[in-house]
């Protein structure tokens, strides 16, 4: 599964790398062995323990039953097992499932945010954060892999391998650089990696959308002309992933419009399965039978579902038990189609509505659509977006295999290819900071109760500034730098030690963003950069004012937002005038 121009692997040594795809309702694993001087080939993992009789291009559920102390009892394809809910049941298991979706964005502005009006979550077992399932199930993830290649390739070439493996990791659109490190913990307490810089190195992160188009070209389908540009939506089980590119070449691509993400999956329609079911049979003698309804609608009607005048039949109970007025005969429950119709609707609004928000917003005309991910595969969904989409003089399309590959075997093509050069930036990206105050202007004028006099060098500075470092909807290269100059003020040439700075992300509505203070719920802290600050050499300065000598540390620091995940560096200048770099540390705030 190579592009056409796929290079060969310049690497000193094999290498092997792994691309989990931990989805919201099912889960899947592709890598590559990196042979030095050969073309890699990406290959998805299509048998796991307790899953050997399935055949290829099988993924598993993300699911883990926990005992009563906190103990996973099944996990993965072990929770396709006959009778494993009474199993559960009787030894008072708790069910982890789409527990992905815990780890959304809690910020009150954020890309993804859900829907107030869905139906709440299933919560997480007992005394068990996110970051803790995470865990448990990446290090089931890293053993089934384990067992597929030692299997496949042989115990030799996994014992090889094993120490200095290669992961890249998705997540939807909406998530940024806190669920990346929550992540990315998770990762390092299951023993995919150490701590520290070797987590960072080894542990790379790419979006779900991104993956998706990696998927589309590596296999191969005409994806956009030069002038136009695609939209891939990654209709998953949690989220609805949205992305616009164009193609720059045969090769390279670009993001022509901030990516978008929805919680509308196809978890949704089976919580509003749910909800209607609790609604109907509330106060009757089958309202203990919900979990079995919603777990039959979830595996069987729901992808089934095709015509909204024909009802559907959910066998649940005893051929014995009826009950005319809730539709109930021979232990089956008759649903209406125009039921289940209801229950995909938001969805497929959600989808409509966002690929029409992404035309609106695009750089290029759009053209094309692409449907991939599990949650495509529903013909209904599908139906229904072609009839929305195409009046519009948009063509929509679906892959005719392997939808459910799409993320994780793109996720390698991402790590192996890199076609995206460009991105574009989701949020307004820049510092709280102080300006000289001039009373001239009425915005500064108004806030002289925030005005501050420098002790060093007798001027007068106003507080609760903003100075923008990257702008919202800004193309930015992989490789393109941003800057923020800063300065520090001192009494003496002591030096200056490990200093922290907030990059902050302004996601309110003016384009050009000036003080804090005037909305300020709308400027969080994406995340704080710790500088060493130690060879920075201070430079002698004379006060305009009073003519007292100070001293000035001056720096910059350097920001690269093009990456699928942020990275910084201090730069400064030494006793030459040389510019020189160091390394500065990008750190995430806790949820």
């Amino acid at each position: 599964m190579a592009l056409p121009n796929r290079k060969v692997y310049t690497g000193n040594s094999r290498r092997l790398l792994l691309a989990f795809d931990i989805g919201t309702t099912f889960s899947g694993i592709s890598y590559s062995i990196l042979d030095p001087g050969t073309v890699p080939e990406i290959r998805p993992v299509t048998r796991y323990p307790s899953q050997e009789q399935v055949g290829g291009d099988s993924k598993i559920p993300t699911v883990i039953y926990y005992d009563a102390m906190g103990k996973s009892c099944a996990i993965g394809a072990e929770t396709l097992k006959e009778g494993i809910e009474t199993d559960a049941e009787e030894n008072g298991w708790n069910i982890a499932r789409w527990f992905k979706l815990h780890l959304r964005p809690k910020k009150p502005a954020a890309a993804g945010r859900p829907n107030p009006n869905e139906p709440e979550l299933p919560p997480l077992p007992p005394n068990k954060t996110v970051e803790q399932v995470l865990t448990d199930f990446m290090r089931y993830l890293r053993e089934c892999a384990k067992i597929y290649i030692a299997e496949t390739h042989g115990d030799r070439l996994w014992a090889s391998l094993e120490g200095d493996i290669m992961y890249v990791l998705t997540h939807p659109n909406g998530w940024e650089g806190q669920q990346q490190a929550q992540m990315r913990r998770a990762a390092v307490c299951a023993g995919l990696t150490p701590n520290g810089e070797e987590a960072n190195e080894r542990i790379t992160f790419v979006t779900e959308g991104e993956a998706s188009l990696h998927f589309c070209i590596s296999n191969g389908l005409a994806v956009s002309q030069t002038d136009t540009g695609v939209l891939i939506v990654d209709a998953g089980g949690g989220t609805i992933d949205i992305t616009a590119y164009r193609k720059l070449s045969q090769q390279t691509f670009e993001e022509i419009s901030v990516p978008s993400c929805h919680f509308q999956g196809g978890a949704y329609v089976t919580m509003r399965a749910e909800k209607h079911f609790k609604n109907l049979l509330a106060g009757s003698r089958f309202f203990h039978d919900v979990d079995v309804l919603t777990s039959r609608f979830d595996r069987n009607t729901k992808h089934v579902f095709r015509r909204e005048d024909e009802p559907h039949h959910i066998q649940f109970a005893s051929h014995r038990e009826r009950d005319a007025a809730l539709n109930i005969r021979g232990g089956r429950l008759t649903l209406a189609g125009r039921d289940v119709a209801a229950f995909f609707q938001p969805s497929i609004d959600a989808i409509v509505q966002a690929i029409k928000d992404q035309r609106a917003a695009a750089h290029f005309p759009i053209k094309s659509v692409f449907l991939v991910g599990g949650f495509s595969a529903s013909n209904w969904l599908c139906d229904k977006v072609r009839r929305a989409i195409e009046p519009l003089g948009v063509a929509v399309s679906r892959p005719d295999s392997h939808v459910n590959k799409a993320v994780s075997n793109g996720a390698v093509s991402f790590y192996l290819d890199s076609a995206v050069s460009s991105r574009v930036s989701r949020f307004t990206y820049g510092v709280e900071c102080q300006t000289l105050y001039r009373p001239s202007i009425p915005q500064h004028l108004s806030r002289a109760h925030l005005v501050e006099t420098c002790t060093a060098t007798g001027r007068c500075m106003l507080s609760r500034c903003f100075s923008t470092i990257l702008p919202k909807n800004e193309r930015v290269s992989e490789m393109k730098e941003y800057r923020c100059d800063y300065s520090y003020i001192l009494s003496s040439a002591t030096p200056v030690g490990v200093t922290s700075y907030e990059i902050l992300s302004y996601n309110g509505t003016s384009l050009s963003p000036t003080f804090v203070d005037d909305e300020p719920s709308n400027f969080p802290t994406t995340c704080v950069v710790h500088a060493d600050l130690s060879v920075v050499p201070p430079e002698l300065c004379y006060s305009p004012t009073t003519g007292r000598p100070y001293y000035m540390v001056k720096f910059d620091v350097v920001l690269l937002f093009g990456l699928t995940e942020l990275k910084a560096q201090v730069a400064y200048r030494d006793c030459n005038g040389t510019e020189r770099r160091s390394a500065a540390k990008v750190v995430y705030e806790g949820p």
